[in-house]
């Protein structure tokens, strides 16, 4: 079940969050905005609060819309926000081993895996992520740095080699998708 959202409070946002420059994240960037909305609604809140009552009638009004549309704005963003999760998830669990291969992708055809690789399916699973969250944008490590700390974590020949294999997999998959569009 999903939790509902809520208007966030100033207080609710940490310090750093205006710390935003060309290589943050996408997440900084979305953080930066929900941050602004809710400055704005403290603003035009405060705003009202300042008019006098002979002024109160007219822009009363019109403040309180603009409110409203804040609001809403940071509503949409919020379910714009659960909806993109939702489908990368969605996504990862398409693509991850199923029974005796990986699933095909639009531009990929279904890949075999055989023997000791369908004992190890988690940690070719975790070469696969590995190599999706390496390519994304603002990615915290490069493809190789991803590739040696994922293989450097896990105990045992066969984890290891399962491992590189999910990774190429991916990358196999990334390198397919990207000719075709080509």
């Amino acid at each position: 079940m999903r939790r509902t959202a809520r208007f966030p409070r100033l207080s609710d946002f940490p310090e750093q969050v205006q710390e935003v420059n060309a290589s943050s994240p996408p997440a900084a960037f979305r953080d930066l905005g929900r941050f602004r909305l809710v400055q704005t609604v403290e603003v035009i809140s405060n705003l009202s609060a300042a008019l006098t009552p002979e002024s109160r009638e007219d822009a009363n009004d019109w403040l309180v819309q603009v409110e409203h549309l804040l609001v809403d704005a940071y509503l949409m963003f919020e379910l714009a926000a659960q909806a993109a999760q939702d489908d990368e998830e969605l996504l990862k669990a398409l693509q991850r081993p199923v029974g005796n291969c990986v699933p095909a992708t639009e531009h990929c055809r279904a890949l075999p895996l055989y023997g000791w690789r369908l004992q190890h399916l988690e940690d070719v699973a975790a070469g696969m992520e590995a190599a999706e969250l390496s390519l994304a944008n603002g990615a915290a490590a490069s493809p190789w740095a991803a590739f040696v700390e994922g293989r450097s974590r896990l105990r045992g020949e066969r984890s290891r080699d399962a491992f590189e294999m999910g990774f190429l997999i991916r990358m196999y998959q990334r390198v397919v998708e990207a000719g075709d569009r080509g």
